[in-house]
């Protein structure tokens, strides 16, 4: 607003009525209406009204923001979008819609910069005016506003540092690429700027269809689709469906967002028939498109579609956006690697190792192939050693006699150094050194080279090449290791980013157990064995007593801490081969393999005495609490399970004739707890 009244005010007095027009004052009493009808609470008593003025408003604000080049009244639009999140909340009767605020501020910090956002944030607490002088400042309402203040203060940082980081990247890799072309046919101009290049060595498709995968997983849709611009037209170049599944098309929704280098979300495909952009056998209700743009230039476009009405939102723009960067990346990765290819035919041997690397996402396979690449380069000796905390673990090693100790500490070694320095370490005559080159006795050394593996500041792992031969390494393998370590240090991240959201999907947040997906598929599977083997199954609920009362008496704070320590006695008591997870609630399950109904029935007393034993504690007092238990055994009683429904089916209902019967034990499903129920 203060780009309209700063023109009003300096117009008044003027003659010449200098930079001051009626028009220009249109926004800012629009917008002073509409705030005073959300003051008067017209979003609650005259709805229509309050509501078709905003519209109004927002269109005027929006033709005067968007019509001009400089991008004015940009807080004038802004605050009147504001007003909306406002004036829903108001009118809905629910309060908690104010946490909009936070995508919302969160979207604006990559399209503005901090004096408007900062402008905007100071405003909105004014939206809620009519609130304080009823009730008074609350301290929940202050806290709500900092945090959105701080949140979007930390986010607008992040956001300039990431396009900071972007820019400088694009400036090296073109800087880099007319060092190239000047340099001809000389073979190594510059070591070092050589391995800049092939760090780039890899397997896009992979890449590309890994990143897809993740990203229909993280936005829960139906299939995410990947099209490229080749010779003017969109092609698929990567698909969550099967090959041919998926005929792009030049009409619809997803050429439009390309051609206009804009984003899109659409919810209502169905009902409005509009023409997506590719035929798909399934029905298509909703469908995000986001561009894939290296600055100006659109690569293609990424689309996530789901069969069911209003599926995304439009923070999952957000997110979609983060995946069409990292495709970007993998893009110039490509084209650059192509360059590359072309003029150094004779990099065979470090491409073949490279994309071993990135064909797998084991970590032991990573260190083999790691290994086996290295020793093509420089035949010696060699170990890898995987960062634990303080420890480092032997996960590969040639040419060392094997060790009974796999984990060690680099006290006192010439590793120790390397990995406090971070810096790679090249010693050509180890011979008049002191200090032992690893944790463990090796045979006599000549020369050493020793690689932190680090990923951006983290380092991952260690990197050691011994030979008995002094002054063993030139420098051009030391530069074509030092690359395939830098892509082994890229798949040993990914490997470890991929089981993190591996144990993510399937495990409880807040307990540490199982979910209850992955409950269900475990006990399929335990199902599909029983097929192949006559083992007894048995299957465990486990409720704990009277939990509301936990809940009012001590607090919900208390009662999490009761469920993540019930938790930890489980996966105490429990063998290894039990699946324990959470149920719901206050409810866990428990699947156990190769275990009949007496077994099951020891299992199920030794959990409820353990429990039953343990003491709780809250900021009142300390306190005990009881389970009860329903079992069943998939041959129990000579009534054969015949699925796994049925088993959950029958531990449910003896669960709750063990809740009837007066809680704290444990019952076993029979037939006369079927009869009566």
């Amino acid at each position: 607003m203060g780009n309209s009244v700063q023109k009003i005010l300096q117009g008044r007095g003027d003659k010449k009525r200098q930079g001051f027009r009626i028009k220009d004052a249109l926004p800012f009493v629009f917008l002073f209406f509409t705030y005073l009808g959300l003051l008067l609470e017209f979003p609650t008593e005259r709805t229509v009204l309050w509501f078709s003025v905003w519209t109004a408003n927002t269109l005027l604000c929006s033709f005067f923001h968007f019509s001009r080049k400089t991008r004015q009244y940009a807080l004038e639009f802004l605050f009147s979008l504001a007003l909306l999140i406002a004036g829903a909340a108001q009118a809905s009767g629910l309060p908690w819609l104010k946490i909009l605020y936070f995508p919302f501020f969160l979207l604006l910090t990559i399209w503005y910069d901090r004096r408007v956002l900062f402008s905007l944030v100071v405003l909105v607490p004014f939206l809620d005016l009519n609130l304080f002088l009823k009730k008074g400042i609350e301290v929940q309402e202050v806290a709500f506003f900092l945090s959105l203040a701080l949140t979007t203060g930390i986010t607008q940082v992040l956001v300039k540092k990431i396009k900071r980081k972007a820019g400088y990247e694009r400036n090296i890799s073109r800087g880099a690429a007319d060092n190239f072309a000047e340099t001809g046919a000389e073979m190594f101009p510059e070591e070092t700027v050589i391995s800049r290049y092939l760090e780039s060595m890899f397997r896009p498709d992979e890449e590309i269809q890994e990143v897809i995968g993740i990203t229909k997983n993280t936005l829960v849709a139906d299939s995410v689709h990947l099209f490229l611009n080749i010779d003017g037209n969109l092609r698929l170049r990567g698909s969550t469906e099967e090959a041919g599944g998926i005929i792009p098309s030049n009409k619809g929704i997803v050429p439009i967002s390309f051609e206009e280098k804009k984003p899109a979300l659409f919810l209502d495909i169905v009902e409005k028939k509009r023409e997506v952009g590719y035929l798909k056998k399934e029905k298509i209700a909703s469908l995000l498109a986001m561009p894939v743009l290296d600055g100006n230039f659109a690569f293609g476009v990424l689309v996530a579609d789901s069969g069911r009405f209003q599926a995304f939102n439009s923070a999952d723009l957000e997110i979609l956006q983060t995946y069409a960067n990292q495709i970007v990346r993998i893009l110039q990765r490509e084209r650059v690697y192509r360059q590359i290819q072309r003029s150094f035919s004779n990099l065979k041997v470090l491409n073949e190792e490279s994309a071993k690397l990135l064909s797998s996402l084991k970590i032991e396979v990573i260190a083999r192939n790691l290994i086996e690449g290295i020793y093509k380069i420089a035949p010696c000796a060699i170990v890898f050693c995987l960062s634990r905390g303080r420890e480092f673990e032997i996960i590969g090693q040639q040419g060392l006699p094997s060790q009974e100790k796999q984990s060690f500490g680099l006290k006192g070694t010439l590793l120790d150094m390397a990995v406090k320095n971070s810096d790679p370490l090249y010693i050509s005559d180890v011979r008049s050194y002191r200090s032992p080159i690893l944790p463990f006795k090796t045979d006599a050394a000549g020369s050493l080279v020793i690689l932190p593996m680090l990923y951006e500041k983290e380092v991952l792992g260690i990197l050691t090449l011994i030979s008995k031969e002094t002054t063993a390494f030139s420098t051009s393998q030391i530069e074509f290791i030092k690359l395939l370590a830098n892509q082994a240090s890229t798949s040993i991240k990914n490997a470890k980013f991929h089981e993190e959201i591996e144990k993510l999907a399937i495990t409880d947040g807040l307990t540490g157990l199982f979910n209850h997906r992955h409950f269900q598929e475990k006990l399929s599977q335990e199902f599909n064995r029983l097929g192949r083997f006559s083992d007894p199954l048995s299957l465990l609920l486990i409720d704990i007593d009277h939990f509301k009362k936990v809940n009012d008496t001590y607090g919900h704070p208390a009662g999490d801490a009761v469920l993540k320590k019930v938790a930890a006695i489980i996966r105490k008591t429990i063998r290894n081969i039990d699946v324990p997870a959470r149920y719901g609630g206050e409810e866990f399950t428990l699947i156990l393999p190769g275990t009949d109904s007496s077994g099951a029935m020891n299992m199920a007393e030794r959990l409820r005495k353990a429990i039953m034993d343990a003491n709780f504690s809250s900021e009142k007092e300390s306190f005990t609490i009881t389970v009860s238990t329903g079992i069943s055994t998939n041959a129990q009683g000579g009534a054969e399970v015949k699925n796994k429904e049925q088993l959950i089916e029958r531990a449910d209902k003896a669960l709750y004739e063990a809740k009837r019967t007066g809680r704290n034990r444990s019952v076993f499903w029979n037939e006369r707890i079927e009869k009566a129920d």
